[in-house]
């Protein structure tokens, strides 16, 4: 599996309705509104590389109202859930 953030650049008309679009594209998980230099962030998680590509080219660019798109896979992830565990066990 693979975990991919997407940053996103929307028109203004677009920013109260474009969040749930995103949602029901599939592999997204998670959508939030931000604030700074992008409008959204949406987590995406697919099988492979090919199914973020469908995702990208083939979902969001028929989106109304998407200026950009920025793709970043995520590489490790770290929660507090798994550190506590780790060291319950004595793994250093």
């Amino acid at each position: 599996m693979i975990t991919a953030f997407l940053l996103i650049n929307a028109e203004r008309e677009s920013l109260g309705t474009l969040g749930p679009q995103l949602a029901a594209c599939p592999g997204v998980t998670e959508v939030y509104t931000t604030t700074g230099e992008v409008d959204f962030i949406a987590k995406a998680t697919v099988a492979d590389l090919e199914g973020l590509a469908d995702l990208v080219q083939d979902h969001l660019a028929l989106l109304d109202g998407i200026i950009a798109t920025s793709t970043h896979l995520a590489m490790r992830r770290y929660n507090k859930e798994e550190l506590s565990a780790a060291y319950d066990l004595g793994v250093d």
